[in-house]
């Protein structure tokens, strides 16, 4: 055989080695990198306000900058960068006053916008005060969330408000930020591909999610003014259900629940959980948002080893979730014998290779927001702003998550062809509807799903 050709046949891992990683634009975060500058065009979170010490600095990393963040006896919100304008001291050492932070080397006092308003060693006409300013970042706190904007300010977008944050009535956002150690792709990935869920949550992992979703899923990915929402349509003996998840450019992605699914009838136009995948650097992560914690999501009666088990309120918050596998805090062996989210994104490196991998058709969601992504970047770099999200203003933000379970009856739903048609279709109607009010979507969306079947039977 000749040397140079490829072998493919047993123990041929001399031969079949992995490609070399090459630097990619879509992993890089920091100031002038691509992904990066792209980056820098949202608003995203990346603390708890339960973080953030009374009268104390803290450092952060976000984007790869090193930065501060501190509440002034004012009670407002300042992020500047760490180093001191002056000799590069780290302001998390600084003195928090009733008006911006005070550097404990020489007292230059900044405003939480980096202005200096006080520098008490230079003498009282220094025109230095006016001649440069601290870096600093906008902020904004939201139902227990602290989020910053760390782009051009003249482009700043409005913040996003999603419409799920407020249906159903008495919807409570619980706050949740857990840290892995991974680049932030490789988290948003993972919900780009809803057929690990048949084996990862379901067969491997027995008891993450129901019984039924076993099945391996149709599955489509279907254009929105914010993305795609990317439902998973699947049969159980008796039943056809979808779950439909909801990815916003860049990192933000809407999950509706499991519970449920393939054994009883239901219908739900709401979210689960809104999860932002914010890089703190190249290599490591912030997965954080909300768990929508409402009637419809029935946490208290969640039967003990479900994805969901309550009280809620006491199984979420720093670094917990109320889903086993998301985090490393389990023995090793038990994570090796019941592997879940956070080993799946995390083992491939701190930077996945992805010169090594051999994507297959199941990978048609993580194909599909790479080149939106790529595409996104390409726009940022050509000096234009961002495609993705397209609708802004004082309006919430339609959101396309749902979920869906029905009894066949005579419908003729005949293989992955009839699941995907079926569910298509259904998911359509979600997008049609999104200028309705909440309540009547989701009578209007499951009317509809049920006239598909009621017709497919009748054919």
């Amino acid at each position: 055989m000749d040397a140079k050709e490829p072998r493919r046949g047993p123990y041929a891992g001399y031969y079949i080695r992995p490609g070399r990683p090459e630097q990619d634009p879509l992993t890089g975060t920091g100031p002038g990198t691509p992904g990066g500058e792209y980056l820098r065009r949202f608003w995203h979170p990346f603390m708890m306000s339960s973080e953030l010490k009374d009268g104390l600095p803290t450092a952060v990393r976000l984007l790869g900058e090193d930065l501060v963040i501190f509440r002034d006896g004012s009670g407002r919100l300042g992020l500047l960068h760490r180093r001191c304008a002056h000799r590069g001291v780290s302001l998390e050492f600084g003195i928090v006053g009733e008006r911006g932070i005070t550097c404990c080397y020489h007292g230059w006092q900044y405003d939480i916008d980096g202005r200096i308003l006080d520098m008490p060693a230079e003498p009282p006409n220094s025109p230095l005060k006016n001649e440069f300013c601290q870096g600093a970042y906008p902020v904004r706190e939201e139902h227990g969330l602290i989020f910053a904007y760390l782009g051009p300010p003249e482009v700043k977008p409005d913040f996003p408000i999603y419409d799920c944050y407020g249906y159903p009535d008495g919807n409570t956002l619980r706050p949740l930020k857990m840290e892995l150690p991974c680049n932030w792709l490789q988290v948003h990935e993972n919900a780009c591909d809803p057929a690990h869920t048949t084996y990862l949550h379901a067969l491997v992992s027995n008891a993450q999610f129901e019984r039924t979703f076993r099945a391996l899923p149709a599955l489509d990915f279907i254009p929105t003014p914010l993305g795609f929402v990317a439902p998973a349509t699947r049969r159980s003996d008796t039943m056809v259900f979808i779950r439909a998840n909801d990815l916003i450019m860049p990192n933000v992605l809407h999950v509706t629940g499991s519970r449920g699914l393939g054994l009883q009838e239901s219908y739900m136009l709401s979210a689960l959980l809104t999860r932002w995948a914010v890089p703190a650097d190249d290599h490591n992560t912030y997965y954080i948002g909300y768990v929508h914690d409402n009637p419809l999501n029935n946490f208290e009666g969640a039967p003990e080893g479900s994805a969901s088990v309550g009280p809620i309120a006491t199984r979420i918050g720093l670094n917990r979730m109320n889903l086993i596998g998301q985090t490393d805090f389990r023995p090793y062996e038990e994570r090796q014998r019941e592997p879940g989210d956070y080993d799946a994104m995390v083992s491939p490196g701190p930077v996945a290779n992805r010169a090594a991998e051999h994507l297959a058709t199941s990978d048609a969601g993580v194909v599909r927001y790479r080149r939106m992504l790529a595409q996104e970047i390409a726009r940022v770099e050509r000096g234009e702003e961002p495609e993705y999200p397209k609708q802004r203003g004082p309006e919430p933000i339609r959101t396309y998550c749902y979920s869906g379970s029905f009894l066949i009856g005579n419908a003729r739903i005949e293989g992955m062809e009839g699941l995907h048609e079926f569910g298509r279709r259904a998911t359509q109607a979600v997008i049609e509807t999104a200028h309705l009010a909440p309540d009547e979507r989701a009578l209007a969306c499951e009317a509809r799903s049920r006239e598909l079947l009621a017709g497919r039977a009748a054919a």
